[in-house]
């Protein structure tokens, strides 16, 4: 999800990645930046689904497949409406102001400690991709399972994001304006995947059939029962 959603990331993200001062640092102390940068990201991404995972409790496993359609339909009607000439769609989350104020303190420093800062705040900003991973955080077995599950999400974004830090003044196709126009088809994708992943088609690995028996849920996921 993290890999096959990169593009997204890559389009809303983007230009945040190319300003900041990884061009300042030379040799091992600009991977060790980029690496700082990322990790940082994904490991608010992780400790965000360890909050998530704690609720866990009042989370009716019955439930997740109307969420998933819920998600879908609205990635769908984002996507679609994204479509259309002159769409202005935000989103907007309350911490979102907070969060841009004080990234932009960080982002012009080349320390190593400004770029862990940056990455930690870039974390906290709102994203539909990263909220549906988190969504699925949620049915994971521990606390650890759901940590380990953002940090996989979170990896399969990184050879996106460290290619439009990279390549930026080579590859014109990973010009931020490009990718903007593949986010909405990104957002259609992801939206037909859930919406037809929480129909409980029995679909091995698209929609897989989900049943529940005595309280506990019963799900055939990967094949199909002989």
């Amino acid at each position: 999800m993290g890999l096959t959603g990169s593009l997204h990331c890559a389009g809303m993200c983007g230009p945040i990645v190319w300003v900041m001062p990884f061009g300042l640092l030379q040799g091992g102390r600009k991977w060790l930046g980029i690496g700082l940068y990322h990790a940082a990201r994904i490991s608010v991404y992780a400790a965000m689904a360890l909050l998530l995972h704690s609720f866990k409790g009042l989370f009716v496993p019955a439930w997740q497949q109307y969420i998933s359609i819920a998600l879908g339909v609205m990635l769908l009607l984002a996507g679609i409406v994204s479509f259309m000439p002159n769409s202005r769609l935000k989103i907007s989350l309350p911490w979102a102001g907070w969060v841009k104020k004080h990234l932009g303190s960080f982002i012009g420093d080349p320390s190593m400690f400004s770029l862990f800062m940056a990455g930690m705040l870039n974390g906290l900003l709102p994203c539909g991709l990263e909220y549906m991973a988190l969504s699925a955080t949620v049915a994971a077995p521990t606390a650890m399972d759901s940590a380990l599950l953002m940090y996989a999400f979170g990896a399969g974004t990184v050879p996106m994001m460290a290619a439009v830090t990279i390549f930026k003044s080579r590859a014109k196709f990973l010009h931020v304006q490009h990718l903007k126009k593949l986010v909405p088809v990104v957002m259609f994708v992801f939206g037909a995947l859930f919406v037809v992943r929480g129909m409980n088609l029995g679909i091995p690995y698209l929609s897989p059939k989900v049943e529940m028996q005595s309280g506990h849920v019963k799900t055939s996921c990967c094949h199909k029962n002989m």
